[in-house]
């Protein structure tokens, strides 16, 4: 029933993002604009956002990262202003500047780390395994659900 997980993944992604943004998030303010990188602070930014796609060990702009995220999980680019949620199931929620850009560059990511991806109607929903990603956006933010 992999389209019964998928559909409550995505209805819980949309229903959590669009109430985090009404709310203003979870309080969590974050001060930088850089993407989480496992890297010091580049001066310049990176060549491609799927190229150099962070992992879920980074620390990312003040907001702190649940350690049980999938391992070798791309993050999306962009200042990650809350985390919810706990035991394997998290609603990310970034604040970005182009939100279909950056839609499709975590979509090339997901996918560079082998993940099956499927787009429907702007959203997308990616497995590997175990492990469920559904990403969403609206003007600047995009909220990654993440269940494993």
């Amino acid at each position: 029933m992999p389209w019964k997980r998928t559909s409550s993944l995505i209805a819980a992604s949309l229903v959590m993002g669009l109430g985090l943004t009404a709310c203003g998030g979870s309080g969590s303010d974050a001060t930088d604009d850089a993407a989480p990188s496992a890297k010091p602070p580049a001066t310049t930014a990176p060549e491609s956002p799927a190229a150099d796609a962070p992992t879920s060990e980074a620390p990312a702009g003040g907001a702190s990262l649940p350690q049980d995220l999938p391992e070798g999980l791309p993050l999306p680019t962009g200042r990650l202003t809350s985390v919810t949620g706990g035991k394997g199931a998290y609603v990310l929620t970034y604040t970005v500047d182009d939100q279909a850009s950056a839609l499709d560059a975590y979509r090339k990511a997901l996918e560079g780390k082998g993940y099956t991806v499927l787009e429907v109607a702007g959203t997308v929903t990616a497995t590997k395994g175990t492990d469920a990603v559904s990403v969403a956006g609206t003007g600047t933010t995009l909220v990654v659900t993440v269940s494993s």
